[in-house]
Parts: C-alpha cells; sequence; structure tokens
C-alpha cells in the first residue's frame, strides 16, 4: 500500500512538471536560506561551548564609574583580583588571568624562520584548569617548566619547526630584551567559536620580573573563574562588589560577572578580546528563516488548490472506486512530504555548491559535512516533514471533501475555488516580501552611512606601520620615507584610532570631578596628518617640550565640566594610588569618532610623546598603490633587516568595528533577494493557472473586440491589486521593526517616505514582470484555439 502512494505520488508530480518544478524550485530556495541561516546561527551559539565546564565558567568584569554617574562599561581588571577571588570567595574552584600582547608584536624565530606575531598571550599556570584547550604534544601538568616555557597551536608549530616535534626544541622572543624559550607543549589551533583565539601561550613565570598579584590599578588583565559544581553564580556576582570594596574602598568601579558563553553574543564592553556579534541580528536572522521556509509553504498551498480542477475528476473517479477521504488525505500528504525531501536535496547540493563563496560572504567558516553536524542532519530532516505536512495539509483535506457526483457530473465550480484564499496567502506572501524589502533599504543605508560617515579625521590612504619600537633608526627612516613623492606627511603614535588607546583617569585640578579619559600619545605630525581639527589652541611642538601638556576633545571639556577659557587650566592625571601629575591644556580638537557609531562620542585626549610612539602613520597622494608599498618596503628592509615588513591601513581598522553589522547587511540582502524570488515563483505558478482558467473568456473578449493592452490590463490587475493591499499592511510593520534596530546606533539615517514608496515601486515592478510574459501570451493567443471545443 506504502509503495503504491508513493508511485502514484511521484506519477503525479511528473505528470504536472511544470508546477512541481515551480513548487521545487521555491521550496529548495527557502531550504537553501534555511539551511545556510540555521548554520550560521548554529555556530554562533555554539560560542565557547567546547570547554567541558563551559555553564561554569564566567568572566569578571566591571563598569568605570565617572562622578556624575555615567558608566563605562569594560572588559578588563587588575591582576590583584585573581588571587583575592581564588582566596577570599569559597564559590571559586579555580581563578585565572590573561593578558593579550594588546597590539604588540613580538619578534619569534627560529633559525632563519622570523615572523612579527601579534596573538601571543600570556597565562597564569590555572589557565589549564579552567579551560579545556586540547594538546597535541606535551601536557597541561608539564606545560610549566618553572623556567622560560611557550606553548604552540598547530598551525605556529608547522610554521616555524615543519613536521618536525618541536617540543623540547627552542624558540627566540623578542621579550625582556630577546631571549630563548623551551617549547613545552603543543595544542589544537583554538577553535574558531571561540571568543578569544592565540596562536603562542607564554606564562606569566617567564616574563614577569614584578609581583603583580597586589596590584589593584593596572587594568590590563582579563579575569575567568570556574565555579563550584553546587556553587550558585548570583551569590558568587552578589559577593563580588563587597570583595572589591574591601581592597579598593575608595574606588567606584563597579564589578559583576558575564556567563562565559553569554559573552559573544551579550557582550559589547570596551576592551574586548574578540570581535563579538549582536544577540539580536541572531534572532532577526531565525524569525526571516522562518518566514522564508512559510513563503516556499504558501506557493505550494496556491498552487496545489489552484489545480483543483485538474485534480477533481481524479479524486471523483477514486471515491466511486471505494477510496475513503482518509486515503486520499494520506495519498495528498505523501506528495507534499515527496516535494519537500525533493527539495530538501537539491537545496543541500546548492548549500555544499556555494558554501566556499558563503564564507567568503560572512567570513565565517561554516560546515555543511562535518561529524559535529549530526544533530543538523535530524533537525533538517524533522523540519522538512514538518514542512511538507504543513503545506500539504489544507490541500490534502481540500482536494479529498470534493463530491464525487457533482465532479462527475461536471457541476464542479473551478476557476474560483479556493480564489480566497489563495488571495490571501499572495498578500502575506507580498507582505513578508515587502517588509524585507524595506528593512533592507533601510538596513543597506544604515551601514552604508557608519562606513562613510565624515568621523571628524581623515581615514583614508593612511598606510599604517606597527611595532617601530625596537626599530634600527626610526629617526633616519623617518627622513627617508619623507622622500617618497606620495607620501606627504608622516606621524607617530601609542596608538590606533578605532583600535588601540588607553584610558586613564583625570580631573580639574582641585576638584573631584574625575572621569575616565581615552588618550593616545602622539607626535607633533599626528593631528595634521588625519586631519583632526583644532577647534582653538595650538598643536604640539616638533621639540617636544609638550610632554606635560594635553589636547582635549569637546567631549572631554564638557564632562570634566570646565569653564572658558579652557586654554592654560591644569588636570590631575592619575599615576597610581594617591599619586598624580599635573598637565596642562593647550588645545580643543573637535569631536571625533574613534569608536563604532554604535556609541556616542566619548572623551579623549592626547598626550604628547616625541619619538616614542609604535605606529608610523603614512599619508599617501597616489594611485598607484602598489608601487609605493613596494618603496616602503625597501626603506623598511634598509633600517630593519632583521624585522619583517607589516602593514596595514587606517579605514580598515575602522571597518573591522563594524564587521557584525556588514555580516548582517550580507546574510540579510541575500535572504531578502531570494525571498522575492521565491514569492515570484508563486505568482508566476498562479499567472499561469488564470491565464489558463480564464483562456475561454479571454477569447470571447478579443473575438468581442478586446485590445491586448485591455486584456493585460485585465489578467494582471487582480494581482496588483493584491500587493497594493500587501504594501499597506507592510510599511507599518516595517517601519516598527527598524525603528528598534536602529535604536542600536547612536548615529543613524532617518527612515524617509520614500523609502516606502521605492519599497512599494520595487514590489509592484517585480510583481508586473513575474505575470507579463504569462497575461501578453494569453492576450495575444488565438481564440480560435481556445473556442473551438464551444
Amino acid at each position: 500500500m506504502l509503495k503504491n502512494y508513493f508511485t502514484v505520488a511521484l506519477r503525479n508530480l511528473w505528470k504536472t512538471k511544470g508546477f512541481s518544478l515551480i513548487n521545487i524550485i521555491g521550496l529548495s530556495t527557502g531550504m537553501m536560506c534555511f539551511i545556510v541561516i540555521l548554520l550560521y546561527v548554529k555556530n554562533e551559539l555554539s560560542f565557547d561551548r567546547y570547554h567541558k565546564d563551559a555553564d561554569r565558567i564566567y568572566r569578571v568584569v566591571k563598569d568605570f564609574v565617572n562622578n556624575d554617574g555615567t558608566r563605562t562599561p569594560d572588559a578588563t581588571t587588575p591582576p590583584a583580583l585573581a588571587p583575592a577571588l581564588q582566596k577570599d570567595l569559597p564559590e571559586v574552584a579555580y581563578a585565572t588571568r590573561i593578558f593579550p600582547s594588546w597590539g604588540r608584536k613580538y619578534l619569534i624565530q627560529n633559525g632563519d624562520k622570523r615572523f612579527y606575531e601579534n596573538n601571543v598571550v600570556f597565562i597564569d599556570s590555572s589557565f589549564f584548569n579552567v579551560f579545556d584547550f586540547a594538546f597535541v604534544s606535551g601536557n597541561k601538568s608539564n606545560a610549566f617548566n618553572g623556567g622560560k616555557s611557550i606553548l604552540l597551536t598547530q598551525t605556529s608549530a608547522k610554521k616555524y619547526f615543519g613536521n618536525a616535534d618541536p617540543v623540547g626544541k627552542i624558540l627566540k622572543i623578542n621579550v625582556n630584551n630577546g631571549a630563548s624559550f623551551l617549547v613545552t607543549g603543543v595544542l589544537k589551533d583554538a577553535p574558531q567559536n571561540s571568543h578569544f583565539t592565540f596562536d603562542f601561550l607564554v606564562p606569566f613565570s617567564s616574563v614577569s620580573k614584578n609581583d603583580v598579584n597586589s596590584n589593584w590599578d593596572w587594568y590590563n588583565f582579563y579575569t575567568y573563574v570556574l565555579l563550584k559544581a553546587n556553587a550558585n553564580p548570583a551569590v558568587f556576582t552578589a559577593k563580588l562588589q563587597p570583595l572589591f570594596k574591601k581592597y579598593q574602598p575608595d574606588s567606584k568601579n563597579q564589578y559583576y560577572s558575564q556567563a562565559l558563553t553569554d559573552i559573544h553574543l551579550k557582550s559589547n564592553l570596551k576592551w574586548e578580546l574578540g570581535t563579538n556579534n549582536d544577540l539580536s541580528y541572531i534572532k532577526i536572522l531565525m524569525i526571516i528563516s522562518v518566514f522564508v521556509i512559510v513563503i516556499a509553504g504558501i506557493n505550494y498551498v496556491n498552487l496545489i488548490t489552484a489545480q483543483s480542477v485538474k485534480r477533481a475528476k481524479e479524486v471523483g473517479v477514486r471515491k466511486v472506486a471505494g477510496a475513503s477521504q482518509q486515503l486520499l488525505v494520506v495519498q495528498f500528504l505523501i506528495e507534499s512530504v515527496c516535494t519537500a525531501f525533493v527539495s530538501l536535496f537539491i537545496s543541500l547540493f546548492a548549500v555544499a555548491l556555494f558554501l566556499p563563496f558563503i564564507n567568503q560572504l560572512l567570513s565565517s567558516s561554516l560546515v555543511l559535512f562535518s561529524p559535529a553536524q549530526g544533530l543538523l542532519w535530524v533537525e533538517l530532516v524533522a523540519t522538512t516533514f514538518v514542512i511538507g505536512l504543513a503545506s500539504g495539509l489544507y490541500p490534502a483535506f481540500y482536494l479529498s471533501s470534493f463530491q464525487p457526483i457533482k465532479v462527475l457530473k461536471g457541476k464542479f465550480i473551478s476557476s474560483y475555488n479556493g480564489a480566497y484564499l489563495r488571495k490571501g496567502l499572495v498578500v502575506f506572501q507580498f507582505l513578508i516580501s515587502i517588509v524585507l524589502i524595506i528593512s533592507f533599504f533601510t538596513i543597506y543605508r544604515q551601514v552604508d552611512f557608519v562606513m562613510q560617515k565624515n568621523l571628524g579625521f581623515n581615514k583614508d590612504n593612511i598606510l599604517l606601520l606597527s611595532n617601530i619600537r625596537g626599530a634600527g633608526n626610526p629617526g633616519a627612516m623617518v627622513n627617508e620615507l619623507g622622500k617618497i613623492p606620495d607620501v606627504t606627511s608622516i606621524a607617530r603614535a601609542d596608538g590606533i584610532l578605532g583600535s588601540q588607546n588607553w584610558t586613564n583617569g583625570v580631573a580639574p585640578k582641585g576638584k573631584n570631578n574625575h572621569i575616565l579619559l581615552n588618550f593616545m600619545r602622539v607626535d607633533h605630525g599626528f593631528l595634521p596628518t588625519l586631519q583632526i581639527e583644532l577647534k582653538e589652541g595650538r598643536n604640539f611642538f616638533k621639540s617636544g617640550a609638550d610632554s606635560s601638556n594635553i589636547i582635549l576633545n569637546e567631549k572631554a571639556v564638557a564632562e570634566l565640566g570646565l569653564k572658558k577659557p579652557y586654554l592654560g587650566q591644569q588636570l590631575e592625571w592619575d599615576e597610581g594610588p594617591g599619586k598624580t601629575n599635573l598637565v596642562t591644556i593647550i588645545g580643543i580638537a573637535k569631536d571625533f569618532h574613534f569608536t563604532s557609531l554604535h556609541e556616542p562620542i566619548k572623551a579623549f585626549g592626547f598626550g604628547s610623546e616625541e619619538n616614542n610612539g609604535s605606529t608610523f602613520f603614512l599619508k599617501l597622494h597616489s594611485q598607484n598603490l602598489e608601487k609605493d608599498i613596494a618603496i616602503i618596503q625597501k626603506v623598511w628592509t634598509k633600517h630593519n633587516p632583521d624585522k619583517p615588513f607589516e602593514y596595514s591601513f587606517q579605514d580598515e581598522q575602522i571597518a573591522k568595528l563594524y564587521q557584525s553589522d556588514i555580516k548582517f547587511k550580507n546574510l540579510f540582502s541575500s535572504v531578502t533577494l531570494l525571498a522575492i524570488l521565491i514569492a515570484c515563483l508563486g505568482l508566476l505558478g498562479l499567472s499561469i493557472f488564470t491565464a489558463d482558467a480564464r483562456a475561454k473568456e479571454i477569447g470571447i473578449r478579443k473575438v468581442l473586440g478586446a485590445s491586448v493592452s485591455s486584456l493585460f490590463t485585465l489578467l494582471s490587475k487582480d494581482f496588483l491589486w493584491l500587493i497594493l493591499i500587501a504594501i499597506v499592511i507592510a510599511s507599518p510593520i516595517a517601519w516598527w521593526a527598524m525603528h528598534n534596530w536602529l535604536q542600536g546606533f547612536a548615529y543613524r539615517v532617518a527612515i524617509s517616505w520614500w523609502l516606502f514608496i521605492m519599497a512599494g515601486l520595487a514590489a509592484i515592478s517585480i510583481a508586473l514582470i513575474t505575470v507579463s510574459f504569462q497575461a501578453i501570451k494569453g492576450a495575444v493567443a488565438n481564440p480560435v484555439k481556445s473556442l473551438r471545443t464551444e
């Protein structure tokens, strides 16, 4: 019996090849979107969950609190915190610290293999008691040998030692004036779904000369704890602030904890170890994936019910032959499920084919076929089965309910049977599509806005040469670089805008209005090179005589509560517990954006430091960057023969701030296009059916003198009315959704009225193009062919 059901199902699919193809293409496209989004979402939700006790690992973070009550959430903590947690809180099984390289590049070498490495992480001996990073060679018990040791990842080991086992061998690192480190272990590469990664792990004991366990003022460490199995995370978090107050009674900073598995999607603090995503984006994509599947399912319902006249006599004959309604329902549901599974196989093939391009588009490393995706296949099979049943449920009961006597006597009124349902479903399809179109326009404009907005400084054609400290002769290198015709200016700083800057507490002299000031130490050429405009005052002198002077931005002036005249006023610069230095304001810079436009402009200051910054900023004026870079490399190699040449650009640093936004835009735009395609396929199928069902009416109208244009209008206007209804319903929904999304940006575009006009015109144009071919074909058809049977 079951075999017969499948045989009949496949026969019917083949019999109606045109409609079956439209259904399969629509469902396949919808499932392809669903699979890609599912892979992406599962990858984002999997971050840091590979650790054995991930649900018991927490990161301790804090808010810097200013006198006015404003807060700056920050992921860093002082080094004394971890020992205090281990000692004072019984809930803590292990506490450990991480100290990243903070943008510094370490020169690591083995023989003639020398590379700059910026993913060197310094760790505690308790690191492997908290985190589960798998060893390939060595083990955690001998990873800390009491001397100078280092751990490598597999990729780093191969880079420096080829296929040989590096354990027991020596690497040289330019730390503490150069030193030899014994390789004590090789680990598997850090998984890509980790909120922090590393290429080298170096124990603190190998490099630290000072005891930092009692230092509460150096906010450059990350603190993690593994709670005991029976510990209550809420109780642990409640004890953090009292613990901090015990050791720092005068500080206003507020401490709290974050679950390790929440960091990637729910944390956006200053000094995050990596680029995090936004949970709201994940929720939006999950909703869209469901909508796309719903649109594809609607196509199936529409096209099957539209063919009811062709299946009516089949149903009548089957019922006369003794088939019950239940058996017919099963038959139609099997047809639907078969269509769904055929679509699944096609979509899997398409995803596998396009996955490299998708990974490039999303800057991801999604994998479809892997042992780790076992649950994915169960989910896909179950989802496909549900889609097949849900899509076929109404058509099955609808078609199986026909009365055989009326059908076989030709009294079954076919042309408009189920018309209201089909029209309602078309409206719903295009409602979703128009919401996506309006959202796409808004998202595209916002991402383009943040990428193109005037940030208050010049980010274009600024080449960065980092790791200048320790270079052979930076002064001579500057002189030679300045002779390159296309290098219009050169600057030096100890940070990079949009990436690395320091923070420090400052207050007006004699007042207690402390604020947390972002700052960089720069030379006299920095502000002119990056075209940061001074509102008043002067720039730093080339002589280096401004070491105790400072330039503030307008936001810093406002937060400090300074009164005019600003120039010449002094600030107390925190140097540690109870220690301050006085700095004098010599200039006020116009506000500029050095962080993402998700955040408002923050207080910033520039200190003067000639000839000591870690990064060169070269302003280029050239149409041939490759030529200029080659010349710059020659200069670098001449003065630094032992250092590899590496460079980046300032605009790349700014673009990194919007990685998650760009990924979201790329995925959203792709899904929107595919959703529109699916809706159009359904509209195409319905236009074919309508033209076929009204063929005789069209023939009579042509005989009576109707023109091709009037017949085209007749066949198209019903669909256009449906699109107009969808536009009216979709517009407020899209406005509400995009209004809420834009609240995540401190600086954002307006949702203009013309976006809705554009989306409406786009939807109408797409619909007209979709139905026009079939409408024109029906309008120009020879009426004799449609009327000859009358």
